[in-house]
């Protein structure tokens, strides 16, 4: 059988395109042993050696670590048990720079503050479970004092938790920032409670409440079917008909603190905050959502008469 040729660390530098520097501190590593030495103990690699060397230099360029590599080529770990755990080293760290992009974002839309960017970088950190405690407390300020049916709150706070992915993409990580934000707005809580107390009123009479509401709801699907402008004639004539049936069903008239307390109700920020939980989720909105938009800006235009 013929001899390998030997090549010296020079030659083995010329055929692998890799520094001899390198190579040197490769095989000071223990990743690459020389084949033998010389009469003057020079190093001496064979051919076989420029597929480790390649081995070695490839797994380096996916940012491997030096003892993973060693274990690789001591057959103690496999070479796809290696690349799993770099691969999961590499989805974990582009997970973080997402959190810190949507952060800097978040941060970028108004003139920043220390504190404004320690609290957006906070929120993007949550787990599920803190941010389902994020929206839970939301829910517990809005309640407080008012006899909300605590089964429609549980339901409430279950729907409006989507549960982001360790991966989770810029939009989802800028949703959830926009999220948390309105839910940490006291003026945004204040007109939920206004809403609450409206709703759950032992005073109101619920089933004419939710008539009206089933009613308008169906008027402005029909409009909308049809192309009307929430803003035009007719649908003022839908909001009305919505508006002073809500007072009737509260016992109420339909005067100047009635229309006060029913723009509290008709906070943009309530269609809002579905937008972004179905950004967070993925899942469309239904097509009551938009049905709901259409008369939230009717009976907005007809508060503004």
């Amino acid at each position: 059988m013929p001899k390998r040729e030997a090549l010296t660390i020079g030659e083995l530098s010329r055929r692998t395109g890799i520094p001899v520097k390198t190579l040197r501190f490769y095989s000071d590593e223990g990743l690459l042993p020389p084949a033998r030495r010389s009469h003057a103990n020079y190093r001496l690699y064979d051919e076989a050696q420029i597929v480790r060397v390649e081995l070695v230099r490839t797994l380096r360029e996916a940012g491997v670590d030096l003892a993973t590599i060693r274990k690789v080529l001591a057959r103690n770990l496999s070479l796809e048990e290696a690349l799993r755990l770099r691969l999961a080293a590499v989805e974990a760290h582009v997970a973080s720079l997402s959190r810190v992009a949507a952060a800097l974002r978040a941060a970028l839309r108004a003139e920043p503050t220390e504190k404004d960017l320690r609290r957006l970088w906070t929120v993007t950190r949550l787990s599920n479970e803190e941010r389902k405690a994020v929206i839970t407390r939301f829910y517990d300020q809005v309640a407080d004092g008012v006899p909300v049916d605590g089964e429609w709150m549980r339901g409430m706070i279950e729907a409006s938790t989507p549960k982001l992915p360790d991966d989770a993409t810029p939009a989802q990580l800028e949703a959830w920032i926009e999220l948390a934000e309105i839910l940490a707005d006291p003026t945004f809580i204040a007109n939920m409670r206004v809403m609450a107390a409206v709703t759950w009123n032992e005073g109101i009479d619920q089933a004419a409440l939710l008539r009206a509401q089933s009613e308008a709801i169906a008027a402005a699907r029909e409009a909308r079917g049809r192309g009307v402008d929430p803003h035009s004639a007719e649908a003022l004539v839908i909001a009305e008909r919505f508006v002073r049936a809500t007072a009737a069903a509260c016992g109420r008239e339909l005067d100047d603190a009635f229309e006060e307390q029913l723009r509290k109700t008709q906070d943009p920020r309530t269609l809002r905050y579905w937008e972004l939980v179905s950004a967070m989720t993925g899942e469309p909105l239904s097509p009551a959502y938009e049905d709901g938009r259409w008369l939230g800006a009717a009976v907005a235009r007809f508060l503004e008469h």
